[in-house]
């Protein structure tokens, strides 16, 4: 009887363990079913000729289309193949439909992005676009769909997980990825009332020592000179005390740098860019080529959307970082303030809908204190804010379009007039030798009480063309001189990043490709060079303390991944700032423990020393009673962590970025599944920028340059780019991650466009695309 009830029990397990296998097998072939069609011929509507997708063995599309119309269609095809899931994440999360899919996890993400309005904004901002515009967004959608409605379309894993289709693409959605980049990079705005709260426990000179300003030795971009000023009657503008102030503690950046054809080995210019945002995976950026017979753009693109973004054409280039102006406030209002509201329904997946309502005021949407943790002052009932994100004439979509069509300096700021936000400092080539700067945006001029009056003139907007320096560098640092007449912002920053961009463009007369990838790879630490002096000084009472300063007292402040010296150095400086300033800022400490740079260099080699007097000890305390301690300290929690021979240490086991994906990443299981990771040279401070938070135990990289591209103006083709994960957002591709460890070791691949259809190298796939019935 037992033998027969094991008999039956052995089947029953094997007929389990058989069922789950065919289960994987089914599901495993259905995920696998989601990876897009890149060889053959494939049909689809709403295509005017026949159009190409050749992809390299990178995964980068080569798009070759007979018109705009075909060269967009296609984009939009090649997006939808390799990224949609992101396309979908993104258009959802801006439009406040997150819950829908995700249940409560995103309800609180939907009640921001209804409160903000976006969505809204994006609907409005399309119908306002120049014709050209719309044109080229209704012919990206008919791409995108197409792909959708194409007959066997199995949507990629994240939809057939989480089961639900994706919706079908519409030109306002575009718009609303770039309101999403826009949000990214957003002012101080959100922080005003947390630096409130700070100035309440410090005082407003303490509270101003903390948060620091741009300090006076640190390069300004222009000069009066450069901007066509040479000297002006009227005082500096007054600028008001910064927010966040100069600290670059993960918030969004970037670095670009171009050179005239006087600091060059060819006689023409050389271009580098690499924008700074939060990693992700897939990446942000998607590589792609598009040729027509108008000529080729190639560069990095936002999926979502047509144009290219960053990148070069046959005549020209262009890059962007952030210039950071203070574009938003938030204003204490009463009930008597608003001006209209109406009821925001969102569907909850598994749960109960949930309404809000989101009311307006004559500047903008109320933070409605239910959703949003702000301490109002007294008199007022809430805070609304004002900001350029909703501006119905919002024409930034259209700028890609009409950059790409820019044969040279003029053409490209005439393509930039219609950019809103976010404001970004442009720097450009052209292969006629011209390099120019322009830091187009709206920016809001205000009087004496805060209110927006105006806003500064295009023309006033900082920018130069061909200065006679030979090149014009930016880092997020303050690009305008101190004596320029407007108020772009107080919250200038990239200090470390732009001291050593100009260090390495200045030591040497003239550079090549080599010497500027270098440097936009570089991980020697600043901030590092400049403190060690002093922390040598340090007086460390343990073994591991003292011998770990004797480490550091050869070592050349590179924070390579091979090297011992940037683990040490960092778990030093981690646990310094929390000595220094941790007793002052007492429970609001946490949410301030940062890699303070420019504060910790004033303390210990500024007129800040007085900070490392502890508030709680009776007699004076000075920096250097600190930093032994702090180092014995540091060394100690680490050989608890990472063990007791610290030679042996890595900064690449311990430093390795993770590209997060969404929203799998905080999902047990299938974040091993989806997530990225590789091991990275750097930190906050390099000019190849690798962000950790003091927050959080680790050191795990969640920012970093999201795209790093050289561009040569005298031969086009040998220009440089990367990405950070792959070109595929598909996790059984094996273009999901393949550019990870190059990006991570700081290689570069090439994108050439001299090459065509018939002359095509070997080992690329060729999907042709022909005109179906509609």
């Amino acid at each position: 009887m037992i033998k027969r009830v094991l008999s039956y029990l052995g089947w029953a397990v094997g007929g389990l363990v058989a069922l789950v296998l065919v289960a994987a097998l089914i599901i495993g072939n259905r995920l696998y079913a989601s990876l897009p069609q890149t060889r053959g011929t494939i049909e689809l509507a709403g295509l005017e000729a026949e159009a190409s997708i050749v992809r390299d063995t990178h995964g980068v599309p080569h798009i070759f289309a007979q018109s705009d119309h075909d060269g967009f269609y296609a984009m939009g095809v090649a997006h939808a193949q390799d990224r949609l899931w992101q396309m979908e994440i993104t258009r959802r999360a801006l439009r406040g439909r997150l819950a829908e899919i995700l249940g409560e996890p995103g309800l609180d993400t939907d009640i921001f992005f209804r409160t903000m309005g976006l969505g809204d904004a994006a609907d409005t901002a399309v119908e306002n676009l120049p014709a050209d515009v719309q044109g080229a967004l209704e012919a990206y959608a008919a791409g995108v769909n197409a792909v959708m409605a194409a007959p066997g379309f199995v949507p990629p894993p994240e939809f057939q997980i989480l089961m639900f289709d994706p919706e079908p693409w519409q030109p306002a959605d575009t718009v609303v990825v770039y309101k999403a980049i826009a949000l990214d990079l957003f002012g101080n705005a959100f922080q005003e009332p947390r630096m409130a709260e700070l100035v309440a426990r410090l005082g407003e000179q303490r509270a101003a020592e903390f948060i620091g300003r741009y300090p006076d030795d640190a390069p300004r971009s222009l000069t009066m000179a450069d901007i066509g000023i040479e000297a002006t009657p009227l005082p500096p503008v007054d600028e008001p005390a910064p927010v966040m102030g100069p600290e670059d503690t993960g918030r969004d950046g970037s670095n670009n740098w171009v050179l005239s054809g006087s600091r060059t080995t060819s006689g023409l210019p050389i271009l580098a860019n690499d924008p700074h945002l939060g990693l992700a995976a897939p990446a942000i950026w998607y590589l792609a080529r598009l040729t027509t017979p108008d000529g080729s753009v190639v560069g990095a693109t936002l999926p979502g959307t047509p144009f290219v973004t960053l990148g070069r054409t046959d005549e020209i280039a262009w890059g962007f970082t952030n210039t950071g102006p203070d574009v938003g406030d938030l204003h204490a209002v009463t009930e008597a303030d608003v001006t209209g509201q109406r009821e925001e329904h969102i569907r909850v997946r598994f749960s109960e809908d949930v309404i809000i309502q989101r009311r307006e005021t004559a500047t903008g949407p109320v933070l409605d204190p239910k959703h949003f943790d702000y301490p109002v002052p007294e008199g007022s009932d809430f805070f609304a804010l004002q900001w350029m994100l909703d501006e119905p004439d919002d024409a930034t979509t259209g700028v890609g379009l009409h950059i790409i069509e820019a044969d040279g300096w003029d053409d490209f700021v005439n393509a930039i007039r219609g950019f809103v936000a976010p404001q970004q400092s442009m720097v450009f080539a052209d292969r006629d030798g011209d390099i120019g700067f322009y830091a187009p945006a709206r920016i809001p001029v205000r009087d004496a009480d805060g209110n927006w009056v105006s806003t500064i003139p295009f023309e006033d907007l900082p920018h130069t063309l061909n200065p006679d320096r030979g090149f014009v560098a930016t880092a997020n640092n303050k690009i305008v001189p101190d004596n320029y007449p407007h108020y772009l912002t107080s919250e200038w920053y990239g200090v470390s990043r732009i001291r050593r961009i100009y260090d390495g463009i200045n030591a040497q007369p003239v550079h090549d490709l080599d010497s500027l990838q270098a440097l936009q790879v570089d991980t020697v630490n600043d901030t590092a060079l400049r403190l060690l002096p002093v922390l040598l000084e340090a007086e460390p009472r343990t073994e591991a303390g003292q011998a770990a300063l004797a480490l550091l007292a050869d070592w050349d402040a590179d924070m390579a991944v091979d090297r011992a010296e940037p683990l040490i150095y960092s778990a030093w400086m981690r646990q310094l700032s929390r000595d220094i300033y941790g007793d002052e800022l007492d429970d609001l400490f946490s949410s301030w423990h940062g890699d303070r740079r420019i504060f910790m260099m004033d303390v210990l080699t500024g007129d800040l020393g007085h900070w490392c007097d502890n508030v709680a000890v009776a007699r004076t305390v000075t920096c250097r009673d600190l930093t032994g301690p702090a180092l014995d300290q540091a060394m100690a929690s680490a050989i608890e962590a990472y063990g007791q021979d610290f030679t042996s240490w890595r900064w690449g086991d311990v430093h390795y970025a993770r590209h997060a994906h969404r929203p799998f990443s905080d999902f047990p299981v299938l974040s091993d599944w989806f997530t990225i990771e590789t091991p990275v040279p750097g930190d906050g401070s390099t000019v190849n920028v690798a962000h950790y938070s003091y927050r959080t135990p680790g050191y795990d990289v969640f920012h970093g340059a999201s795209y790093r591209a050289l561009y040569d103006m005298a031969d086009p083709d040998t220009s440089r780019f990367m990405i950070t994960t792959g070109q595929s957002g598909n996790v059984m591709s094996r273009h999901y991650d393949d550019l990870a460890p190059l990006w991570g070791r700081g290689e570069y691949i090439e994108i050439p466009t001299g090459w065509t259809l018939e002359t095509r190298p070997e080992g690329v796939s060729v999907l042709t695309l022909q005109p179906g019935s509609q």
